[in-house]
């Protein structure tokens, strides 16, 4: 399999053809004797593509090397390392800044990473770290950062380096090293005993938690640069967030999450979500979103207990903010149906507590009111404030799926990120509504359903929608609207699926519908499926030897996810053909588990290791390509869809596969049309029957008497 090349020597440049199916070993030998007459040991050259340096292994041969590919001879990664580590212990400013510059690229190559490590180039390179600044630290850092994309060689680095990294993260100003310090503590923090995308085990958030507390500005510091004017630093800034919110672990989430209330972390990402945004950030943005639905579930699950101080002063505080008299019971008076509030509040947990106690401290004379108030008023007329605050709670928790813990949404929600103040406005809602409908007790339940009515219109266009919009909706547009619009939505069952059953109902079922999407999607990777090759044929004249997987008379790739869920295997054809089961006639395979992201559109320019074009530049539709990534810069794979629905199957399929978050929209609206599809029919007798649901279940302290006149019926007898 003889291919015609073109191979630079030094300033001797030959004209001759190699044959890709011998090893890169024995065409370097053959170039060597046959071409230029070089007597050096094989071992000790190496061939790069003239264009763009990328090395040439046996593994890419076959891709890299095409027809009048220009080729150049030069010394192994075995001489640059050796070299390399050479000049790194040089004292020279300049010589150092040159060595470090050139060490960014090399690194990428695990060939050159393994001899860099064989020669102890780790122990310089942190020196440099160490005690360099300026432009020589920031191309150290980025050499580090681009060596933790590899997966062995860095599972040490121990605690001196980690402080270190923070200390400079903090402390530093400029963009190009606070941008590669920032990437390596997100590798640090992701890499701890439960990973699933980190080959390396030894870090996580507990590791990193002593370097954190003795650094108390390092929160606040990423938290200020959501506002740089550097998109890379802001991206990364958030990503750092997420990835310490998503492996925090049990000992230290509470005091965490806590820091990040302390400085309005939420305030400052819903900001980010109002301005321009590209897609980096807008997937860690919605990231971060996902991330506070399932922390706000946590608190949800989080059961109030007196044992607990700081439920214990919350709930002291409500009571004594009230400013009541104790006699004849107190829970009561501040809307509790009982004098064990804790009971009653463990349907939102401690969100719930927290939420009544927010709404107590924003306003206190406001809240000493509205309690005085209900007091005054006969009994059946009183609108009870705990029972309403837990009340709009659960509500704001079924709107935004926080009662399952999950959420399918593609789209920014930054009223989500304010929740304590919609609880806040939604709570005042309710007593409006309840005046101006003259309720009673027994009208609770409508006034909840108008409430959740007018709470779904008035967070119809969530993503644009500002507080203040959302707060005149729901305290300034008249009853009889609010009610003529709630009586055009409903349909039969309305009322039925307000109740709380139903609610609980509705997220088990939604649970279910996305493990049974999510085994659907992966099945779709199981089975395989084909994908058309970027082939010299689709480039420019210009970039035809750039072509990233280009292969000649090839146009199609087959992709079969591994049955142990580890490898994406393929191989190229030139015509689809049937493909058997399994994965022996699928010999190449991308590793999973050095995949960090899925991205969809378009790709960035690839590194100079790659040699890859854009999509852009090939003419690809953005809409339906994607790629798996390594890090910020090396692509794994690249994927162009036949249709949409090819697309879907295949960037959810692998998004649920790595635990993140779904990217499609149609997949989202098929899972929540399956969840109520499920409610729906689960209700079809009770909604047939009009049977009522209760709000709750009284169970009874004691068992009936059975006296003599109850028997068993013995159908045998």
């Amino acid at each position: 399999m003889s291919t015609p090349v073109t191979v630079l020597y030094e300033k001797n440049q030959v004209s001759c053809s190699v044959d890709v199916s011998q090893p890169i070993n024995d065409i370097i030998k053959s170039l060597c004797i046959e071409q230029f007459n070089i007597s050096e040991p094989p071992n000790l050259l190496a061939l790069r593509l003239q264009d763009t340096d990328e090395l040439i292994t046996d593994e890419n041969i076959r891709r890299k090397i095409t027809e009048n590919e220009k080729l150049k001879l030069v010394s192994s990664p075995l001489i640059e390392a050796a070299d390399i580590c050479e000049k790194l212990n040089s004292t020279d400013d300049k010589t150092l800044k040159l060595t470090t510059f050139s060490l960014q690229k090399y690194i990428k190559e695990v060939e050159f990473a393994d001899e860099f490590l064989n020669k102890d180039g780790l122990t310089s390179l942190i020196e440099i770290i160490n005690n360099s600044s300026g432009n020589t630290l920031a191309y150290a850092l980025t050499s580090m950062q681009n060596l933790m994309e590899h997966d062995h060689g860095w599972d040490d680095l121990g605690s001196d380096f980690i402080n270190k990294v923070i200390k400079i993260l903090v402390d530093q100003t400029l963009v190009n090293i606070c941008r590669p310090a920032t990437a390596i503590i997100i590798k640090l923090v992701t890499a701890d005993k439960n990973s699933t995308t980190s080959p390396i085990r030894s870090y996580g958030f507990d590791v990193l938690h002593e370097a954190i507390l003795l650094q108390p500005n390092f929160l606040p510091t990423l938290v200020q640069r959501f506002a740089s004017a550097d998109y890379v630093l802001r991206s990364n800034s958030l990503c750092l967030i997420n990835a310490l919110m998503r492996h925090v672990t049990d000992q230290y989430w509470e005091s965490f999450m806590d820091m990040l209330d302390k400085l309005n972390v939420r305030k400052a990402v819903a900001l980010l979500m109002n301005g321009v945004h590209g897609e980096e950030l807008s997937k860690h943005l919605l990231e971060f979103q996902s991330l506070f639905v399932r922390q706000a579930y946590r608190w949800k699950r989080t059961q109030v207990s007196l044992h607990i101080p700081s439920h214990k002063i919350m709930l002291e505080e409500i009571w004594k903010t009230a400013n009541l008299p104790e006699e004849g019971g107190k829970w009561r008076k501040v809307g509790f149906a009982t004098e064990a509030p804790k009971w009653e509040i463990q349907r939102v947990g401690y969100l719930g507590l927290d939420n009544m106690h927010g709404f107590m401290k924003k306003n206190q004379d406001e809240y000493q009111k509205t309690i005085l108030e209900q007091i005054n008023r006969p009994a059946e007329r009183r609108c009870p404030f705990a029972k309403t605050s837990i009340e709009v709670t659960e509500l704001l928790c079924d709107h935004w799926d926080i009662s399952t813990g999950y959420t399918t949404s593609t789209s920014f929600q930054p009223l989500l990120l304010s929740f304590g103040k919609i609880h806040y406005i939604t709570v005042k809602a309710f007593f409006r509504l309840w005046n101006d409908m003259e309720a009673t007790v027994d009208d609770f339940p409508k006034v909840s359903a108008l409430v959740r009515s007018q709470l779904k219109y008035a967070l119809r266009d969530e993503a644009t929608t500002q507080l203040y919009e959302f707060e005149k909706d729901m305290l300034e547009v008249e009853y009889k609207i609010i009610r003529d619009r709630q009586l055009k939505e409903l349909e039969l069952g309305d009322d039925l699926l307000s109740k709380t059953p139903v609610r609980n109902l509705r997220g088990q079922l939604y649970t279910e519908s996305y493990e049974f999407v999510k085994q659907q999607r992966i099945k779709c990777l199981l089975l395989g499926d084909w994908f058309p090759l970027i082939t010299p044929a689709n480039l420019p004249t210009n970039q035809q030897n750039l072509g990233r997987r280009s292969i000649y008379n090839k146009k199609w790739r087959f992709y079969r996810l591994s049955p142990n869920f580890k490898f994406l295997h393929y191989s190229d054809f030139a015509e689809k053909i049937f493909i058997r089961d399994g994965v022996e006639e699928l010999p190449e395979r991308i590793d999973l588990s050095l995949v960090t992201d899925v991205m969809t559109g378009l790709a960035p320019q690839l590194s100079t290791t790659t040699g890859s074009p854009t999509r852009k530049s090939v003419g690809l539709s953005q809409d339906l390509t994607f790629s798996l990534m390594s890090g910020p810069d090396t692509v794994l794979a690249d994927f162009m869809s036949s249709d949409y629905v090819q697309f879907s199957e295949w960037t959810d399929g692998l998004n649920m596969l790595f635990d993140k978050n779904i990217g499609s929209r149609d997949t989202a609206e098929f899972i929540q049309i399956l969840t109520e599809i499920g409610v729906k029919v689960k209700l079809l007798d009770l909604s047939g029957e009009r049977v009522e649901i209760p709000q709750s279940v009284e169970v009874p302290r004691e068992l009936p008497v059975v006296d003599n006149g109850f028997y068993y019926d013995d159908p045998f007898s």
